[in-house]
């Protein structure tokens, strides 16, 4: 995964948070509800990765950024 994806999937979140698959998923469909009140398309199970980076790490996103620190 050279380049960054614009979406990510509920293995990306798992990934990236540690969370359980069935919370992860519950994750994406939070942040997809947020988009949609705000007239954005989403398509289901996944979530616009730049969305997910400022939502969890703020607005200055780091690339391949993971929760390890």
């Amino acid at each position: 995964m050279n380049e960054e994806k614009r979406f990510l999937d509920v293995h990306d979140v798992m990934e990236i948070t540690g969370l359980s698959s069935s919370s992860s998923y519950i994750v994406i469909k939070q942040l997809n509800e947020e988009l949609r009140k705000k007239g954005y398309l989403t398509i289901r199970a996944k979530v616009i990765s730049t969305y997910f980076y400022e939502r969890f790490f703020g607005k200055e996103v780091h690339n391949n950024a993971r929760i390890q620190r």
